[in-house]
């Protein structure tokens, strides 16, 4: 498992940066970059969550960034339903079905109510709630400040360890 520099509490590289490494990271392991059509901002809003809140791509750490969208965010239903209606996710959720499956996904779900437990007590003592649609100003901000200023405290490698995750074809080995 690689561990990102934004999954690092006291991060000190932009949250711009942080896009950049996040799509670095999917592109080394040959996943499709998903771009913003023009005028929007949703993958770009929705990438920024995996960096503020420390997470990856793995399926748990998908399921944990919901938890924190959900609790931690400022968010309007059609924001939320903006990234959801995008063809490549649409697709997703319809390969779910085959690979991996989802009663699997189900029981990952409920593996990880612990994880999701301790991220609604986080979201809770945050200071503020993080902006789903993320201003422009704030990319060029230190990751870190911006934890500070919102009172996020992502989980720690340990905490965000699964036993036993879920492998189906779209893992990223490393």
């Amino acid at each position: 498992m690689i561990n990102l520099s934004f999954q690092s509490q006291n991060c000190d590289i932009t949250l711009a940066e942080g896009l950049e490494e996040y799509r670095a990271y999917l592109q080394a392991n040959g996943k499709k970059q998903l771009v913003d059509a023009p005028g929007s901002t949703v993958i770009r809003d929705h990438d920024a969550t995996h960096v503020i809140f420390g997470l990856d791509t793995s399926i748990e750490q998908e399921s944990m960034l919901d938890s924190w969208v959900f609790l931690g965010t400022k968010w309007k239903l059609k924001e939320l339903l903006a990234y959801n209606k995008l063809p490549e996710i649409k697709q997703l959720y319809k390969d779910f079905r085959h690979d991996p499956g989802y009663f699997k996904l189900f029981l990952t779900t409920i593996r990880l109510l612990p994880i999701k437990l301790k991220i609604r007590k986080r979201a809770k003592q945050m200071n503020k709630k993080w902006p789903f649609v993320s201003p422009d100003s704030l990319m060029d901000q230190k990751v870190c400040d911006l934890r500070e200023e919102f009172g996020i405290k992502i989980l720690t490698l340990e905490e965000r360890a699964v036993n036993k995750p879920l492998i189906w074809s779209g893992t990223i080995a490393n």
